[in-house]
């Protein structure tokens, strides 16, 4: 199954029937013991990424326009 991207894949044990292997490309190998975990740790991921691009396109915006300096790293 593929979700935003990464590809899950069942990998069961004896102590977790329902693990799962999700992967993305050849950097990210992760086991998770359910489909769900997964997909929450894949939303998580994501709603981070999108946080720190954001941030970084606001800090852009406004050093452009003059509100805050170039070199200004508080945020």
């Amino acid at each position: 199954m593929r979700y935003k991207g990464y590809k899950i894949e069942p990998s069961p044990s004896e102590n977790f029937p329902e693990m799962v292997l999700v992967t993305k490309g050849k950097k990210i190998t992760k086991k998770f013991i359910t489909e769900k975990k997964a997909i929450a740790w894949i939303e998580a991921v994501a709603a981070e990424s999108l946080i720190v691009k954001g941030s970084k396109k606001v800090k852009n915006e406004l050093s452009s326009i003059g509100l805050i300096a170039e070199n200004d790293y508080a945020w």
